[in-house]
């Protein structure tokens, strides 16, 4: 699990930022440019580099720092590092400084710290720290594209032109192509499972490289005649069936809300709070209001009340310069005002005073 993360010279990030994230749930909030997915790659692809590492042996470092490399520019889908500095601070030099936790790794041994600079790419990052150990866990990123209906493209492109592909969605599918393994869920995630089930009225199943929706007494559907909202979230439930989800995960879902009826948000945030007392670690990006209250709301009913969450606030500055002006807290209260947010307010109030003989 990713546990903390300062970033300097990154994207929208040319002065330094830190991030502390708690093993529960983590919501980052912000409107359109307020680098919330470039937060949630750059967390995804520490994680992912921190639990892909093919010796347990420290391998050497000039391995690491091309590995590294590779996954930067595959998860923020760039041809150079060059792209993902923040060149409006000068130099030009990005670092970032990253610790992870996981069985067996006790703090402060999966720590690593990095730097490298625009248009230096083969020899311009360095790893000046380096883990004593590596993760066993996984994580998983659940992009707001959907695959589910593409995947037999997107497999095979991938396997012959990886390079081409946008990470996220390829890794997406390669978990997806694992078959349901036939093993005992813990409650938590055979909860989760039933409440996707319920949600879909049916569950996803493979036939000849291809998904369908299978409902009882129905033929199995096409996805490409099922809802988009219902595939992301029905691809949540193939990830649990064949165990790429379980507990010690660290789960990256960006904006979980995109295609879905706010109807569903509750039923979506519900599972949230279930994969949660299973023990995965769930990153999220949104800016719809109605999902951080429905959030508020289910975090503070008692089977939820010990659950750790914290609350990440992004908002653009207004001199164009200085990046992204952050706020946390164990709240969402804590995090200062967001304009994405008091927009959805303003317009509530203004409908209001309309009377309900307007509507």
């Amino acid at each position: 699990m990713i546990r903390k993360l300062v970033v300097e010279g990154i994207t929208v990030y040319p002065t330094t930022k830190s991030f502390n994230f708690v093993p529960g749930i983590n919501v980052i909030v912000g409107g359109n440019d307020s680098g919330k997915s470039h937060l949630m790659k750059l967390c995804y692809a520490m994680s992912k580099w921190g639990s892909e590492s093919h010796r347990r042996d420290l391998p050497e470092i000039w391995a690491e720092e091309k590995r590294l490399r590779q996954i930067l520019l595959r998860v923020f889908g760039t041809h150079n590092l060059t792209a993902i500095t923040a060149r409006n601070r000068g130099n030009g030099t990005a670092r970032v400084r990253c610790s992870l936790e996981g069985h067996k790794v006790p703090p402060g041994t999966a720590d690593v710290d990095f730097t490298f600079t625009a248009g230096r790419e083969e020899e311009g990052l360095h790893i000046t720290k380096a883990p004593q150990r590596y993760l066993e866990e996984n994580s998983v990123f659940i992009s707001p594209r959907e695959v589910l209906s593409i995947f037999p493209c997107y497999m095979q492109a991938g396997k012959r032109y990886p390079e081409l592909l946008d990470s996220a969605s390829w890794e997406l599918c390669r978990a997806l192509e694992d078959e349901p393994r036939q093993h005992k869920l813990s409650p938590p995630l055979q909860q989760v499972l039933d409440s996707i089930e319920k949600l879909l009225s049916g569950s996803l199943t493979r036939l000849n490289g291809r998904f369908y929706l299978t409902r009882p007494d129905q033929e199995p559907m096409e996805l490409n005649l099922v809802a988009e909202g219902f595939k992301r979230i029905g691809s949540l439930g193939l990830l649990i069936g064949n165990g790429h989800i379980r507990s010690g995960t660290s789960l990256f879902w960006d904006e979980p809300e995109m295609n879905l009826n706010t109807s569903h948000l509750p039923a979506t945030v519900n599972m949230m709070m279930g994969l949660c007392r299973a023990g995965v670690q769930l990153m999220l990006t949104t800016h719809s209001l109605f999902l951080l209250r429905e959030l508020v709301i289910q975090l503070a009913e008692p089977v939820n009340r010990g659950l750790t969450r914290r609350f990440f606030g992004l908002q653009p500055a207004k001199d164009n310069r200085s990046g992204v002006i952050t706020s946390s807290g164990d709240s969402l209260s804590e995090i200062d005002h967001l304009d994405s947010l008091d927009a959805e307010v303003e317009q509530a109030d203004r409908y209001m005073s309309m009377g309900s003989g307007l509507l």
